[in-house]
């Protein structure tokens, strides 16, 4: 990989899934691979209105930051997906990206029987990261099962993926857990070198 972008849904600059997000940064970095990380709360971009107007063209009539932001996601060899879990789910950041990209891309290449992943270079891989608050990473199904999906309609194939539960216990994600640090060092190797694509399974979503 050349180039990694990293969709950030935390709104917060200085919480856990920042503080994961700069490791794998850092990580990246020293392997010489470009990166850039987006906060997503910093841009205006409009919720899908489900108007129906991406349909003719695939490109949505909301003239907003998700044009600029669709297209260095297209350029980029890696695309790093990551969001706190906020009742259950993605953050509303991170759902606004999912939903203005599934309704303008996807379901238009869907109509068309046209892959996903034909939009991308050959090669390209991704990797997600969900933290939420409680024990368990039961709590983090649902925020990395949508994550996962629109991967999966892209057909962006992912190798890694980091769960940080329970950073609202204790000492948090960090303080007195060194497995986290590794957690996060061996999934970052996994994601530029791992050979292994993590699949959707129906059983996670309750089908």
């Amino acid at each position: 990989m050349n180039k990694v972008i990293f969709l950030v849904g935390n709104p917060r600059s200085k919480g856990n899934t920042a503080r994961i997000v700069e490791r794998v940064d850092e990580i990246l970095q020293k392997r010489d691979i470009e990166t850039e990380i987006v906060t997503l709360n910093r841009l205006g971009i409009l919720p899908c209105k489900n108007c129906g107007s991406c349909e003719d063209d695939g490109e949505c009539v909301q003239d907003d930051d998700m044009r600029e932001l669709w297209a260095k996601v297209e350029s980029s060899d890696g695309l790093v997906l990551a969001s706190p879990t906020y009742y259950s789910g993605v953050t509303a950041q991170m759902k606004i990206f999912i939903d203005r990209t599934g309704r303008a891309k996807v379901i238009w290449d869907y109509k068309r029987n046209l892959p996903g992943g034909a939009r991308f270079s050959e090669g390209k891989r991704a990797m997600l990261i969900g933290v939420c608050g409680q024990s368990g990473e039961r709590w983090l199904k649902c925020s990395i099962i949508q994550m996962r999906s629109l991967l999966a309609d892209l057909e962006i194939p992912l190798y890694s993926i980091i769960k940080g539960d329970g950073a609202d216990v204790g000492g948090g994600l960090f303080e007195g857990r060194p497995e986290m640090m590794i957690d996060i060092d061996e999934a970052s190797e996994a994601f530029v070198e791992g050979d292994e694509e993590i699949t959707l399974s129906y059983k996670e979503i309750g089908t």
